[in-house]
């Protein structure tokens, strides 16, 4: 007969994070670049080294709260310190930003390529050079300040970038601790490889994202007020975080108060339609149509899309709306649960396995949800789904031709739409079985 497990101790506590600091650094550090065949055993064995610490940590914290929080910020500083690794998009926040502080105009309504003398246009990817920006006018904003500060200096800008979403990833790590009181629930996002690679070095503004629908989502039951505020600064950072948007207004509206809900609803609706208006109006959301006619390589969707013989934004518009139904169908499952928090994080997962078009960081918003129950074997098959996916990136897609070579490309267009695939019934299963009183 087994005996009881041993508590872990604070060497076997810190030997994990060593390692977890190390793989993680060294994925930053490599980038693209690194050969396939070292690349994918440094991810995965990272990925498996930061599973141990975060259950490690789950059973008994040894290890001081000082420990983690320097390995942590240190690891940020490596992130922000390495170039961008994982895609060159922080260049074309870099040019959005200076459309508006250089040159006054609007980068809605013009592209990288009407500005031939600027410097920052050389680094812009040759994909992004004829395409207006797709980002709100909050990000917009916040990138015209740190370039009119930066002015012509890339490093200057893309240090912006990187420290704006290591903070924002910061944010995050702290209020899911606030939240839950569990080092562990910190770790879990703290020391997520996708998070630190993909977010803060590739300074995506996905981190942003997540962290407003997060704070939105803790406070939304007590102040509706300032969890509206928080929601339209995400949805004017990236427009699809109204999904999750719509299912906490949902969620307040059937299981707290109809009242809170509309008061929600009305502050959020007000801010983004005010903010779009200043922006330009429907001129503002011109460019996100050509974004809106992919579909990924990788997306289940795609061989969907070729075995009917549909055009891809055919396609992407049919999947938008499937993917839609299937998330409200999850999240209204989850309704029941205690808390908004299972039901945003269901609705978001369904929209990073299904979304036909879905890229490593559009994963981050759902991770510090997911992070709330790190407990759950849900959880962690989100968040190896995310891992997986920042292992096959980038597709063979035409928009990213420029991008280095696949790294695992029949994985990427053969195994992982089963994965997608697979996990959603899983999920719906999750959202939908029956639960004991005590659990519901």
């Amino acid at each position: 007969m087994l005996g009881p497990m041993k508590a872990p101790t604070p060497a076997a506590q810190r030997t994990l994070l060593i390692f977890a600091f190390a793989g993680t650094a060294a994925i930053i550090a490599a980038g693209r670049g690194a050969p396939a065949l070292a690349f994918i055993p440094l991810v995965a064995a990272t990925f498996i080294v930061y599973v141990a610490l975060v259950w490690s940590l789950a059973r008994e914290a040894a290890l001081k709260p000082r420990t983690l929080v320097l390995a942590c910020v240190a690891l940020m500083i490596v992130a922000i310190a390495v170039p961008a690794r994982s895609s060159k998009d922080v260049y074309a926040y870099i040019m959005y930003g200076r459309i508006v502080a250089q040159h006054h105009a609007s980068p809605y309504t013009h592209v990288p390529a009407d500005f031939p003398g600027d410097p920052a246009l050389q680094r812009v990817q040759a994909a992004f050079r004829g395409t207006g920006s797709v980002y709100g006018p909050v990000f917009t904003g916040v990138s015209a300040a740190g370039m009119s500060v930066c002015g012509a200096s890339p490093l200057c800008g893309r240090m912006f970038f990187q420290a704006l979403e290591a903070l924002a990833v910061l944010c995050c790590a702290w209020l899911v601790l606030r939240a839950t009181r569990s080092w562990a629930a910190f770790a879990c996002v703290a020391f997520n490889p996708v998070l630190l690679a993909s977010i803060v070095n590739g300074a995506h503004n996905d981190g942003l994202v997540a962290a407003g629908l997060l704070a939105a989502v803790l406070i939304a039951r007590k102040r509706p007020v300032h969890a509206g505020v928080l929601l339209a600064a995400a949805v004017l950072v990236k427009v699809n975080a109204l999904l999750p948007a719509a299912v906490l207004m949902a969620w307040v509206f059937l299981r707290d108060d109809k009242r809170k809900a509309l008061t929600l609803a009305a502050t959020t609706g007000v801010l983004v339609i005010g903010g779009y208006l200043a922006a330009g109006g429907t001129a503002a959301l011109r460019p996100l149509r050509h974004t809106a006619q992919f579909v990924s390589y990788h997306s289940f969707w795609y061989p969907v899309e070729r075995l009917l013989g549909v055009g891809s934004s055919r396609m992407a518009s049919i999947a938008l709306v499937i993917v839609v139904v299937i998330a409200v169908a999850i999240a209204a499952g989850r309704m029941r649960d205690h808390g908004p928090a299972p039901t945003v994080a269901a609705a978001l997962s369904v929209y990073v396995l299904a979304a036909p078009y879905i890229l490593p960081w559009y994963t981050a918003p759902v991770i510090p949800l997911l992070a709330l129950y790190h407990r759950s074997r849900t959880t962690w098959l989100i968040l190896s789904y995310s891992m997986l996916l920042y292992l096959v990136y980038p597709a063979r897609f035409p928009a990213h031709h420029t991008f280095a070579t696949l790294i695992l490309p029949e994985l990427a267009r053969n195994l992982l739409p089963v994965v997608q695939v697979l996990a959603l019934a899983v999920i719906a299963s999750a959202a939908w079985r029956r639960r004991s009183p005590r659990a519901a």
